[in-house]
């Protein structure tokens, strides 16, 4: 008996051991990882310091000339910035996110309409031909994979109080009729914020970007006013204080109650970086092997020559690059990535079937509350809903699809349904579809043009005169 106890007593106290050996190894893998990840965000940010030095040229000089050379170089550095992120970031999984995280931060484009919805959003909508017809606005794609009302309700928090994008005149809602769907739409604000995923890496680089401009900014004169420095300061993303794993945890527990072990463990494993990134083990270990050195190699950017004359305003185009063909591991075309969209290109895995869709009537509410929170900002609101293959026959389409019609004649929100009064040849050949509810590359640049039609007189009518200032 006291043989036993012994040995209980000893195994008890080995498997402390080993767990404070695992517990140990954790914490400094998470911390070499953790290094790994900062500096990556400060070889992209390479070009932040000068662009503020610039900046600040341009704004203080007199001469026309002089400023506009300074805004064009300003310009330069914020395309070459830009690319480097897309190089860095290029082989991550689905990089739309990465680079509509970007934009919401950098603000590089400050689109006036801009698209929000699920992944029919996100691949079938480019705004490429949607800026053709009407280039009296900007635009860019905000749909986001498995995105349900409530995932919106955060991001919009986010695009407007953290990040302060500019208010954005009308922002098109990609609906869908299984859009209140939790178990169908899987996504939430919390996947995009660990330190190694869009949003985690976005505060990362504002952090290094505010670093660098300080070092750039010269002493403030002592006659600027205190209403000059707020305006500086209200219009640059809010630094967030990153929380700790044992804070979110107890988050985690007075939302979802202490039983709720899979929504506990979610959060400890995206927070612990080397277990959200443990497919970036081998490119950590080679980052430490090479000396602790990231390199970023970018092309050389496509610019117009100017030569032998003055510039003007128009000349103050964004430089853009070249990219060699590159298809992620679900063969999305990294490469073809623009201002949001990504095309998914697979042969067609459709068909017939009758599958429907569970309707959260939470989500429904979040949707309408959503909504209501546009209408106070003073944004414009239409609704889209994206072609599907006409082989998807579910009742619950009909049922749903009424609900939203219904309720945009009730707000007198302008809704283009292409599964319905809209629907046309396109939804009949499944050569546009990679399955039954996106667009292939094919068919997104076909919907996209017919859309880029339809959207200009709707458009019109929801900012009335104004619209096109």
């Amino acid at each position: 008996m006291k043989q036993n106890t012994k040995n209980l007593i000893g195994l008890f106290f080995s498997g402390l051991i080993v767990i404070a050996l695992a517990a140990c190894a954790v914490v400094s893998a998470n911390a070499m990882m953790k290094g790994f990840i900062a500096d990556e965000t400060r070889a992209v940010t390479a070009a932040a310091e000068a662009a503020e030095r610039i900046r600040i040229a341009a704004r203080e000089t007199e001469d026309e000339q002089e400023r506009l050379h300074l805004q064009l170089e300003e310009l330069t550095l914020k395309a070459e910035q830009m690319e480097a992120f897309y190089q860095q970031y290029k082989d991550r999984h689905c990089y739309h996110y990465f680079g509509q995280y970007y934009e919401m931060y950098e603000q590089v484009y400050n689109a006036d309409v801009i698209f929000i919805g699920t992944s029919h959003c996100a691949h079938g909508v480019n705004p490429a031909y949607i800026e053709e017809v009407n280039p009296e606005y900007s635009f860019f794609n905000f749909g986001l994979n498995g995105s349900v009302p409530s995932f919106y309700v955060d991001w919009y928090d986010i695009f407007k109080n953290e990040a302060h994008y500019p208010t954005p005149k009308v922002i098109v809602w990609c609906v869908d009729w299984f859009m209140c769907d939790t178990g169908w739409l899987w996504r939430r604000i919390t996947f995009d914020t660990p330190s190694d995923m869009p949003i985690g890496i976005m505060r990362a680089i504002v952090k290094e970007e505010k670093r660098a401009s300080a070092g750039a900014a010269p002493e403030p004169e002592k006659n600027e006013t205190a209403a000059e420095e707020a305006e500086e300061t209200v219009s640059a993303p809010v630094e967030t204080k990153e929380k700790t794993v044992a804070e979110l945890l107890r988050e985690s527990v007075a939302e979802h109650g202490i039983l709720a072990i899979d929504e506990h463990m979610t959060v400890l494993m995206l927070n612990n970086p080397i277990f959200s990134s443990r497919d970036r083990i081998p490119e950590m270990i080679r980052y430490y092997l090479k000396g602790r050195s990231v390199q970023i190699e970018t092309p050389a950017p496509v610019t117009p020559k100017i030569e032998g004359r003055l510039l003007t305003e128009a000349d103050l185009v964004l430089p853009t690059y070249q990219h060699k063909t590159l298809y992620d591991k679900d063969r999305n075309i990294t490469s073809e990535y623009y201002k949001g969209y990504i095309p998914w290109d697979v042969p067609f895995g459709g068909g017939t079937t009758t599958v429907g869709c569970v309707h959260n009537r939470g989500e429904w509410r979040k949707f309408e509350k959503l909504l209501d929170q546009f209408e106070e900002d003073g944004i414009k609101v239409i609704f889209v809903e994206c072609p599907e293959y006409t082989g998807w026959q579910s009742t619950d389409r009909e049922i749903h699809n009424k609900e939203l019609a219904e309720l945009a004649q009730s707000r007198g929100i302008p809704f283009l349904n292409y599964n319905a009064e809209l629907a046309s040849d396109l939804n009949d050949d499944n050569r546009n579809y990679s399955d039954w509810g996106h667009l292939s590359k094919r068919g997104s640049t076909a919907f996209s043009k017919v859309l880029a039609e339809d959207l200009k007189p709707v458009l019109a009518e929801v900012l009335g005169e104004n619209g096109a200032d």
